[in-house]
């Protein structure tokens, strides 16, 4: 295993899980997956790709060989929601590469053949992949065809299967770049002006206006005038109904009790903690006492005058250079209580610009010499730029050993020791803030938390709602007003939606919300042991397009924009008829004449219609143009002057070209995953 542990250590300070993060602009935007693990499912269905089902079973494991394969490379376990996420999202994504985008690349002839495969990994056109694994570089930093070969030469020989499975990792990941490199450079390509295009473009864009213009804006309030019929409705939707697919989704209504400590809980508590800060203030070893007692950790970082809480500044830092008292008075803030106690005290920077060089554990003598060297005033070439760091950035990273770094002189070494990364380190100071005093603190801390009478009064209040609901929402309804409850709405959730509200791992919720009829009510739903929802299904949406019924209001009031516009639009034209100037034509309408200039038909307009700024673009100079309907209102205008510039040039038009371009690239994973009727079911499971 000595090859995997070099590549741990040469991945550097910032080591990260290896997967292959370049391709997520054609990632499918999956669904925020859940904890809830729910392995027996009456649907076994995890998804669908271009009418593959992909079981739940299969893909359970996949994933957990990708989770093996990556915590054999970093080195640890993988056991966060956000890291078990990751490999789930890399795991859709291969199925994702193997059913949609693999046959599309192929369909357009596009291929990665043995030959540039040998050429992206051994031969002369090295892959990125490759040249981005730190185990592959020689001590200059430079990709090393010695190091690769060694390392494949090595897969034979290695019982435990991890070379071998490294490389078919890297080799995936380097055919799958090569892949969508060649599909990107395809559509980028085929994003071209032709020469009537591009001259258009810069004719366009360079010609300029002055205007006058006069609005007649549009009110939005109903009005009783207007005639549609429900033929009219039914014309508008099928004609714009393809417009309005949408995801299943829901509509709720519910009630949230959050269990909070009692007045009683946190008198009590308190009480506990007095004392318990009496035992902290005689400790002989604060450290092992905040280990034991406290709910907040350790730390090795010295504190400033402006770090430290407002209210212990004078404890940490008392005027006359003595602490007025072991432990400080006791603090609450958000029901968390603290008392603090100083440790040490020195004059140290907040920071220092720091270079460093990794080797293994077996080169700790090598580390010192280098050391020695540095302190000596001569050269060591294979340092890293580190940058400035501080004791905060130290601590969150879990390297407190560089920590040693803050009392070495500038331009002076040392080297430490990396339990954390197997490795040593040797670090060298070139820079540093002024020193100041700062005081290392030991912060003992209790959050009060609401007791078991506390949490049986809360559970006893949401059982009595949903008791008086008995699963109907005319019951929730009426319970609720009766009881004065806060009813919260949730409107289209999605089966992926994991935040209701101001709950982040709320997916019991819309679990039930999901396989609930609409009109039921909830029994008690417990989320992160703290909330309790008592919810309603209010209304039920299926994937596609939605019925008439459904978005009939919607369609309604667009219908009644386009005819208030419309007739806005004829009382314009008559108010003016005869008129000869803006400013009578404003008058009339009761409204004031304004002025743009450096009106383009290319530009944003200032904010203004784009409609508005179509007609300007074509209209002739000196003639009132209108009425012209907008987004919000009615339009009047004189073009007053044209200037023609040479502003936008062709190299505008093809920075243009590649934006319209990268925009392609970027909704292209939509389009492949519309067209492969994709559907996402995995926050049924996870």
């Amino acid at each position: 295993m000595a090859v995997l542990e070099n590549i741990r250590v040469k991945l550097g300070v910032f080591i990260t899980i290896l997967i292959a993060l370049s391709l997520l602009s054609f990632i499918v935007d999956p669904s925020t997956l859940s904890t809830t693990f729910q392995r027996m499912s009456a649907d076994n269905k995890v998804g669908t790709m271009n009418g593959k089902t992909i079981t739940y079973q299969d893909y359970y494991t996949a994933v957990e060989q990708n989770k093996n394969l990556f915590e054999s490379l970093y080195g640890q376990s993988l056991s966060s929601e956000e890291q078990l996420a990751e490999v789930r999202d890399y795991t859709w994504q291969s199925y994702f590469d193997r059913y949609v985008f693999e046959p599309k690349a192929a369909d357009a002839g596009i291929n990665v053949g043995d030959q540039e495969m040998y050429d992206l990994t051994q031969g002369s056109n090295i892959s990125p992949v490759l040249l981005s694994q730190s185990a592959f570089l020689d001590e200059n930093g430079n990709f090393s065809h010695e190091a690769l070969a060694q390392f494949i030469q090595n897969i034979d020989y290695d019982a435990t299967g991890s070379y071998g499975a490294y490389w078919n990792y890297l080799r995936d990941q380097i055919y799958k770049q090569q892949l969508y490199s060649k599909y990107n450079a395809l559509l980028y390509n085929s994003s071209i002006y032709n020469p009537l295009q591009t001259n258009l473009a810069i004719e366009s864009n360079n010609l300029t206006s002055e205007v006058d213009f006069v609005m007649a804006t549009v009110g939005f309030a109903a009005d009783s005038t207007l005639k549609i019929t429900n033929d009219d409705i039914k014309q508008y939707y099928n004609k714009f109904k393809n417009l309005m697919k949408q995801a299943a989704n829901r509509d709720i209504e519910y009630v949230m009790f959050e269990v909070v400590p009692s007045q009683q809980d946190i008198d009590e508590q308190t009480s506990e903690f007095t004392n318990l800060v009496a035992e902290f203030a005689d400790s002989d070893n604060p450290r092992n006492f905040i280990s034991l007692n406290s709910d907040s950790r350790w730390s090795e970082i010295y504190y400033g005058k402006d770090e430290v809480p407002a209210e212990i500044e004078e404890f940490a830092f008392p005027a006359r250079g003595v602490t007025p008292g072991v432990v400080s008075d006791i603090t609450v803030n958000d029901n968390v209580l603290s008392a603090f106690r100083v440790v040490d005290r020195k004059v140290m920077p907040d920071s220092v610009y720091v270079w460093y060089s990794l080797l293994t554990l077996t080169e700790a003598a090598k580390a010192d010499s280098i050391a020695a060297v540095l302190n000596a005033g001569r050269d060591y070439d294979d340092l890293h730029e580190m940058g400035w760091i501080t004791q905060q950035f130290t601590e969150a990273n879990n390297f407190n050993e560089f920590n040693a770094a803050f009392d070495v002189p500038v331009g002076k070494a040392v080297a430490v020791r990396l339990p954390s990364l197997q490795a040593m380190a040797v670090l060298k100071v070139t820079d540093r803030t002024k020193p100041e005093e700062r005081v290392k603190l030991a912060n003992l801390t209790k959050i009060i938390t609401p007791s078991d009478e506390t949490y049986r009064d809360y559970l006893m209040q949401a059982t009595a709602l949903a008791d008086k609901s008995n699963g109907k929402y005319e019951n929730f309804a009426a319970a609720v007003k009766e009881d004065d409850l806060p009813v919260t709405p949730a409107t289209r959730i999605v089966q992926g939606t994991r935040r209701i509200g101001t709950v982040d791992n709320a997916r019991e919720v819309v679990s039930w919300a999901f396989d609930a009829k609409e009109g039921e009510v909830s029994d008690v739903i417990t989320v992160d042991n703290k909330y309790y929802f008592v919810t309603a299904l209010t209304k039920a949406r299926k994937e596609g397009i939605p019925p008439i019924e459904d978005v009939s209001d919607d369609i309604y009031s667009a219908i009644a924009l386009e005819r208030r516009l419309d007739a806005a639009a004829a009382d314009v034209a008559e108010k003016v008829k005869g008129l000869s100037t803006l400013e009578e034509m404003a008058e009339a309408l009761g409204t004031t004449v304004s002025h743009q200039s450096g009106i383009s038909f290319g530009s944003a307009g200032g904010g203004l219609d784009p409609s508005f700024i179509g007609a300007v673009a074509s209209a002739p100079k000196g003639k009132i143009c209108g009425p012209v309907k907008g987004q919000i209102g009615v339009y009047l205008f004189e073009v007053l002057d044209t200037e023609a510039g040479a502003y936008y040039t062709e190299d505008d038009v093809k920075l243009r070209t590649a934006q319209e371009a990268q925009y392609r690239q970027q909704y292209l994973s939509n389009v492949l995953s519309e067209e492969a009727d994709i559907h996402d079911n995995r926050a049924r499971f996870y």
